[in-house]
């Protein structure tokens, strides 16, 4: 019995390892997007009204850009 299970074990643990290691790679690429996310919206909100206003944004709109830029990107 603990033969096969053991076999089974081996067998499976690739694939669940490939699993787990997507996982922790999708975390740290989210991780990084909320990161240059923080960023944009920081440089964003450090411009003046009028520099907003030459790209068509108001301070309300910051939020909506910086997503904007994010599913562009």
């Amino acid at each position: 019995m603990t033969t096969i299970a053991l076999s089974q074990l081996i067998h499976e643990a690739p694939a669940f390892l490939e699993r787990v290691a997507q996982r922790i790679v999708a975390f740290f690429e989210g991780l990084d997007e909320a990161r240059v996310m923080a960023q944009r919206y920081r440089a964003f909100s450090q411009m003046s009204d009028a520099q907003l206003a030459s790209r068509g944004l108001t301070r309300q709109d910051i939020p909506r850009a910086v997503l904007e830029l994010s599913i562009r990107a």
